[in-house]
């Protein structure tokens, strides 16, 4: 009987190629359709019904590691939105879902949620390890060499997925630099307000920024610290201490999505001076300051797409038993007042009515 795997190896395709060919699924360009339909008819098969049917029976189960959805911030909400839509389109494929989650930048919580998902039977899984520490090296070794998983929004150096879906957080930091560069003055103070945790991503960001700024001597570059899970008063003071302390201040990158904080910092202190803004992420909070010119610039990193193209890569991988890969990169987004609108059919946020000064 002539299987799937020969026809694949005729067509030089991948058995996943030929699989979305036959039952008329999927992006396959016309010239590889022709090829392989071609061939299916020179070796005239015929499916296997009954493993077909056995197949139908098989339900596959991903899991997805990820944070609590906050109060303050719906970055993760979005992420599951793309989730979610995946699930929906593989639903005919017997692909189900199961979430776990844990409570961001505890280390408990982590090993606590990551460990009950290692034990839950599972086809594949798909992570956010935003706190890199030991915890995350000793979870990512503990896991099956049977399971396979893909890393979403950050990584874990020195590991072994199969995919990494989200940005490259190095380089979205040098792009705030340019963006900052670009709307201050030649000289003055720009702060950086960044996580206090061994986050590797946030780290990178930094880097990227600092590393931009070396080699200019006219704008100082202090770096602030405040912990996640800090309260608005606390941060406030992490805010206060910047503006009292830089009378030539001129700029506050943010290295999270947390720059709706800054922008409600200076809302409530009017009379003080207006300085520029760059943060991450296109959450309610971010996008309604951001349409009032207290945020100047967003970088988005479309969370949704990156929990969208999670769920397929496990599919492709487990299911379709294709390679995927190694790395999808998303691209850098710059969003200002004036295309924020362009971006609403991915993201939640009210409208912005922008007129040009």
């Amino acid at each position: 009987m002539v299987t799937i795997k020969e026809i694949a190896k005729r067509a030089n395709v991948s058995v996943g190629t030929v699989d979305r060919v036959i039952n008329e699924r999927g992006r396959v360009s016309k010239e590889t359709e022709k090829k392989v339909k071609k061939i299916i008819i020179e070796l005239n098969y015929k499916p296997n019904i009954l493993a077909r049917s056995l197949s139908l029976l098989k339900v596959f189960q991903f899991g997805v590691l990820l944070p609590h959805i906050s109060e303050e911030n719906h970055y993760w909400e979005l992420a599951i939105k793309g989730i979610n839509r995946a699930q929906s389109e593989l639903e005919i494929h017997k692909i189900k879902v199961n979430y776990f989650h844990y409570v961001g930048y505890s280390e408990e919580s982590f090993k606590e949620t990551g460990d009950k998902a290692l034990h839950n039977n599972l086809d594949g899984l798909l992570i956010v390890p935003i706190i890199y520490t030991s915890i995350d090296d000793e979870f990512v070794k503990n896991i099956p060499p049977n399971l396979p998983y893909a890393f979403f929004n950050s990584v874990i150096p020195n590991s072994n997925e199969i995919s990494y879906i989200g940005q490259d957080s190095y380089q979205s930091g040098i792009l705030a630099a340019q963006l900052m560069h670009m709307v201050v003055p030649k000289s003055g103070t720009i702060a950086v307000i960044t996580m206090l945790h061994d986050d590797y991503h946030i780290n990178r960001r930094l880097q990227g920024f600092q590393f931009y700024f070396e080699s200019n001597n006219r704008l100082k570059i202090k770096v602030y610290g405040a912990h996640r899970t800090e309260d608005k008063f606390t941060l406030d003071k992490v805010i206060d201490t910047i503006f009292s302390e830089n009378i030539d201040l001129q700029g506050i990158f943010v290295t999270t999505a947390l720059s709706f904080r800054v922008a409600e910092y200076m809302l409530k202190h009017k009379k003080m001076k207006k300085i520029k803004v760059i943060g991450y992420d296109l959450t309610n909070e971010n996008i309604k300051y951001l349409c009032q010119d207290y945020i100047d610039f967003l970088i988005g990193q479309r969370p949704e797409i990156q929990g969208y193209q999670g769920i397929y890569a496990l599919y492709r991988y487990v299911v379709l038993k294709e390679k995927v890969e190694r790395k999808i990169m998303m691209p850098l987004d710059i969003i200002t007042r004036a295309n924020i609108n362009y971006y609403q059919s991915y993201y939640l946020g009210e409208q912005c009515n922008y007129v040009a000064s």
